[in-house]
């Protein structure tokens, strides 16, 4: 009797195992229940006076994470030495976010997108907008000398008309 009622728990098991909706009340408590499954592991490893491994490959682990956590502080130096992030070089698919470099004069639409006016705008509206540009970008308030000069260029080559 006993057999055949295991034999039944059996059979109704591995169906509700195998059945959709036990794959996904399993999928989302896996995180809850892998997390269970260690926590149970280091109460049976700790009752049995098994854990002093854990905490001996922790202990001899610390000292290389710390060095490693210090060495953390020059990774904006490395990746200036290999060559910079992917925006700077223009990788990411956005032009637009890449530096382009000078060929030859600037062209009137061009200054007119980097100081972002129209083409036919007023004395005052280009100096205006130059001079907002200029105090967010200019190399005392965190700018660079590259985008000072080009907000110059810029202005200069829309003002040369009048």
């Amino acid at each position: 009797m006993i057999r055949l009622f295991s034999a039944a728990l059996l059979i109704f098991f591995l169906a509700f195992m195998l059945s959709g909706r036990f794959r996904a009340w399993l999928r989302a408590r896996a995180p809850m229940l892998l997390l269970g499954g260690i926590g149970a592991l280091a109460v049976i490893l700790a009752a049995t006076g098994r854990l002093n491994w854990i905490f001996a490959a922790v202990g001899a682990a610390l000292p290389f994470i710390w060095r490693l956590a210090s060495l953390l502080r020059f990774l904006p130096w490395i990746t200036r030495f290999l060559g910079g992030s992917a925006a700077a070089r223009g990788q990411n698919g956005n032009a637009a976010e890449a530096p382009r470099p000078t060929d030859g004069p600037m062209t009137r639409d061009e200054a007119a997108e980097m100081l972002g006016v129209a083409i036919d705008a007023d004395r005052e509206t280009i100096l205006a907008a130059h001079r907002r540009l200029m105090q967010k970008l200019h190399p005392d308030r965190g700018g660079t000398d590259y985008l000072a000069a080009r907000l110059n260029e810029a202005r200069d080559r829309l003002l040369e008309g009048d």
